[in-house]
């Protein structure tokens, strides 16, 4: 690889883990118009709450989080990126920590989910964007804000049963926020997990 072909790949990767993290610092801080500008216009998204459009994502996000307490918090940490790139085409994958602090049934609680990011991000027009996020979940828990001020009885009265027992606290939060129960998740070591997987490599490959 030429001198110039080394400095080329860190520009384009610097500029892909740039635009990843800014999705991120944009969805924490509300800045819709910048976190829609980090996507391409038919680029599509799946959480653990929304699978559709960015543009469907950026909306239904501002709605979620005007109808929070005024006292919740929320931080997504995006650790260890790791970006592959292919002519026109690049996976950038990273590690995402969620923080929340949440006021659910008037109690206080502090929550963390882990998670595993598929960004698949296309330059078009010489610019890099993300083309489709898929987040790939692996464990998530709630506790009290402050030790001992949630009774025991809150969580033994909890039917949590619904859900993958590895992530039924950040899901229980997301129907308390959403009403609604996901229809597609995918959750580490599961054949979803698999398929994602696949599906990056073989878009990755069409890079040429």
């Amino acid at each position: 690889m030429t001198d110039n072909a080394r400095l080329q790949a860190v520009m384009d990767k610097f500029e892909i883990i740039e635009n990843c993290t800014v999705s991120l610092c944009c969805r924490d801080t509300a800045d819709w118009t910048r976190l829609g500008q980090c996507f391409h216009p038919d680029a599509r998204l799946t959480t653990s709450w929304f699978d559709g459009t960015a543009r469907e994502f950026v909306e239904q996000s501002r709605n979620m989080m005007e109808g929070h307490h005024s006292g919740d918090t929320q931080r997504h940490l995006m650790g260890n990126p790791r970006v592959m790139i292919k002519g026109h085409r690049a996976v950038c994958e990273y590690m995402l920590i969620l923080f929340q602090g949440r006021t659910l049934d008037g109690y206080e609680f502090d929550l963390e989910s882990w998670a595993m990011v598929l960004d698949l991000c296309e330059r078009r027009d010489g610019v890099w964007l993300i083309s489709k996020r898929s987040i790939i979940y692996e464990k998530g828990r709630m506790d009290p804000h402050v030790p001992g001020s949630v009774p025991q009885s809150y969580f033994d009265q909890l039917d949590l049963s619904r859900y993958p027992a590895a992530m039924k606290f950040h899901l229980y939060r997301n129907e308390k926020s959403s009403g609604r129960v996901p229809q597609k998740l995918n959750l580490k070591g599961s054949p979803e997990e698999k398929a994602v997987r696949q599906g990056a490599e073989d878009w990755l490959a069409g890079g040429k």
